[in-house]
């Protein structure tokens, strides 16, 4: 176990070394307008939960004459020490998202380890390095962590209680912390409590080996505990949304300031409406790159790029058709957490490939390692340096776009 932590702070202190480096070469150190959150943290520290002349207003909600910030505030939570020290002005949300994406990289190799550990996947920690890689670099964590700005921070925040859920399921078996460290990531992506089939996978593995006192803890029991911190968090949400807009349902999404296109869908279909399918299905899966006829060159597609092109290791996760609890309650959360993403009113919108695959991106590393089996092979080796170099690129062009 030391060993492993001892590992995981330096893969943490390289990521975010690559991540501020990065930054600083392509000039996105300066936090973007569109922000949001460390304004918002420092309307909680004055008692509010608007925003007092945000510097932009794109994807606010307008309400009894005040701006709110719809998205849920975890990374605002966050925030608030930060803001309470040096004031949202000097707040860098661009060091912050990449302090956030270098403890994801970390977490998905602690959790790896602890899975090899258990025994449930079989590969060394060389090849777990591997697939932290993969992570870290391979896909769209690597623009999403150092951009700074609301809809990024969002989700990076949001994975890293995610990651810290699994983690803490796996290596501590207490359903309390994992499931506490969930309630927190509903702060952040509410949907993202479709991971639980994959945690309630873990339960009940862990109940059948048995290897240990921690692993005695029944199913059902596990399951209970588990859910209580996310009604207590689906409670305080729901007060959230009251405080906000005065009422408990309301989160301020359809009234949202979004680009003229997205909100003639908004307002035609709702949010939620199995009329997206079609695009985001095209966008996560089958959309290529554009042809830039003015710079007679290949540029990235702004509304997605199939996870195939962006993060092609990602071809081997069919391999992980395993019939272990950890692999069926993966599958099955993967597919659930796809039923929000392909029915929603938008792909992601000014992106490079497809961000919203970052929501399931723990699990597809974990399916990764099961595919994988005993080693990473050449060729699997091979696809995550080809995604390392592509997600360079993104990361490049989508600094370029910005500052264009």
């Amino acid at each position: 176990m030391k060993k492993n932590i001892v590992i995981a702070i330096v893969v943490f202190a390289v990521t975010v070394g690559v991540y501020l480096l990065t930054a600083h070469l392509l000039r996105k150190v300066d936090p973007p307008d569109t922000a949001y959150f460390n304004y918002l943290a420092d309307a909680f520290l004055h008692g509010r939960t608007y925003l007092l002349n945000p510097p932009v207003t794109a994807d606010l909600t307008r309400f009894e004459d005040r701006w709110y910030v719809p998205f849920l505030p975890l990374p605002a939570f966050l925030l608030l020490p930060w803001v309470a020290i040096a004031g949202a002005e000097k707040t860098s949300t661009v060091l912050f998202g990449s302090l956030m994406g270098a403890l994801n990289t970390a977490l998905v190799f602690l959790l790896l380890q602890a899975l090899a550990k258990r025994r449930w996947i079989r590969l060394p920690t060389i090849d777990n390095l591997g697939l932290t890689l993969l992570f870290g670099f391979g896909c769209v964590e690597w623009y999403i962590a150092m951009e700074g700005s609301v809809w990024f921070l969002s989700q990076v925040c949001t994975v890293t209680f995610v990651l810290l859920s699994l983690w803490i399921a796996v290596e501590f078996h207490s359903p309390v912390l994992s499931g506490t460290a969930l309630a927190l990531a509903l702060f952040g992506r509410p949907h993202l409590v479709l991971v639980c089939p994959l945690l309630f996978a873990i339960g009940i593995q862990l109940a059948r080996d048995g290897n240990d006192r921690s692993s005695k803890v029944h199913p059902y029991r596990f399951v209970l505990i588990f859910i209580l911190p996310l009604f207590v968090s689906v409670c305080l949400i729901l007060g959230y949304n009251h405080v906000r807009f005065g009422d408990y349902l309301e989160f301020g999404y359809l009234t949202e300031n979004v680009n003229p296109p997205l909100l003639r869908d908004l307002k035609t279909y709702g949010q939620f409406n199995i009329h997206y399918i079609p695009h985001n299905f095209w966008s996560m899966i089958l959309a290529g790159p554009d042809w830039d006829t003015n710079k007679k060159m290949i540029t990235p597609n702004l509304d997605g790029m199939s996870l195939f092109l962006t993060t092609p290791a990602i071809l081997c996760v069919f391999q992980a058709l395993k019939k272990t609890w950890l692999s069926v309650g993966a599958w099955i959360a993967l597919a659930l957490i796809l039923v929000p993403l392909l029915t929603y009113y938008n792909t992601g919108w000014w992106q490079f490939g497809y961000r919203f695959s970052l929501d399931f991106m723990p699990v597809v590393v974990i399916l990764l390692a099961i595919a994988a089996g005993e080693r990473l092979r050449s060729g699997f080796w091979i696809l995550i340096w080809l995604g390392v170099g592509i997600n360079l690129w993104g990361a490049w062009w989508f600094a370029q776009l910005n500052v264009t």
